[in-house]
């Protein structure tokens, strides 16, 4: 490999803008518009992003400590300077008054902002997103605690017997598959056991019925309710296990089964300091499902407090 290859392989990449440490690298474009324009040293690193046009592409970055001032002067840069209006202001952040060396983010909606206050602003619009899903997931609670009585709600947890892995990591198929089911007063309506393997295999705990008969009696019971499990992911071994036995599968399938996982992010409505919203954690029982709904159904929506446009 020649050195010019070898040098260009061991460049770091980033996947996103957000990858790229602050202060270390800059585009050419980026450090011939810094406050005194430099120009760039060797190409340091690369950063996926699109091009003027909106394309995908790679993006070269420079590290700023290895790039040189450009020829221009101090009298040759205050003529350029004074004939661009407002090009004092436009260096300097609206929100909080630094004069960063590069050129803070300006668009449309408001004025400049350098790369910390451009952060907040939009740390802040997530926050508003948030409280305003946080408020549209308590009307959801409330609306499945006031369900038709002739629909009336049943809260549904899996809890599955495993069987460890194979001698080669592998982790096997859980045995059985106990189905809690409570209503909305907290008092169980079908708890069964069923076995999710053949009769004759290891590790089936006692009292495990079989899954044909079991999940009959089970779509019977949940056929008369709106049910409310905390996502289809968690239900996947026991689609699995039923089907290998070949039992029918009990959930209804008309629209009248929730999942609470993404009800919850919503109103617990937390911005990560990325931006991103976390996955909330499961409640791990049909009754802490419950309570849980009941504290989502009772939430008082605070005031949002709004902000300039987001970014």
């Amino acid at each position: 490999m020649s050195a010019p290859a070898a040098a260009k392989a061991r460049r770091p990449h980033f996947p996103a803008w957000r990858d790229v440490p602050s202060g270390i690298y800059a585009t050419a474009a980026q450090l011939k518009s810094m406050d005194l324009p430099r120009r760039p040293g060797p190409a340091a690193a690369t950063v996926d992003g699109r091009d003027g046009i909106g394309r995908r592409t790679t993006i070269t970055l420079y590290r700023i400590d290895q790039s040189v001032p450009t020829a221009s002067t101090a009298a040759q840069l205050a003529a350029a300077r004074s004939r661009v209006e407002n090009s004092v202001r436009a260096r300097v952040c609206a929100d909080c008054g630094a004069r960063p060396d590069r050129a803070p983010i300006a668009t449309e909606s408001y004025d400049a902002l350098c790369p910390a206050c451009w952060h907040i602003r939009g740390l802040r619009h997530r926050q508003e997103e948030a409280a305003r899903e946080r408020a549209a997931a308590a009307h959801t609670a409330r609306s499945l605690l006031r369900v038709p009585q002739n629909r009336p709600l049943g809260v549904l947890h899996v809890d599955y017997t495993e069987r460890g892995h194979t001698p080669a990591g592998n982790r096997r198929s859980p045995s059985a598959a106990k189905i809690t089911v409570i209503g909305a007063n907290g008092l169980v309506l079908a708890e069964p056991l069923l076995r999710l393997v053949p009769a004759r295999a290891k590790g089936i705990p006692d009292g495990a019925s079989d899954p044909v008969s079991g999940s009959e009696i089970l779509a019977a019971i949940l056929s008369q309710l709106t049910v409310l499990i905390w996502n289809y992911r968690d239900l996947d071994d026991l689609s699995a296990g039923l089907h290998s036995q070949g039992a029918a599968w009990p959930l209804p399938t008309d629209g009248h089964v929730h999942e609470m996982a993404r009800l919850t992010a919503a109103w617990r409505g937390e911005v990560t300091p990325h931006g991103e919203r976390p996955a909330a954690v499961a409640p791990g029982r049909a009754d802490r499902m419950l309570y849980l709904l009941g504290q989502i159904a009772d939430t008082e929506q605070a005031p949002v407090m709004p902000i300039a446009a987001a970014p």
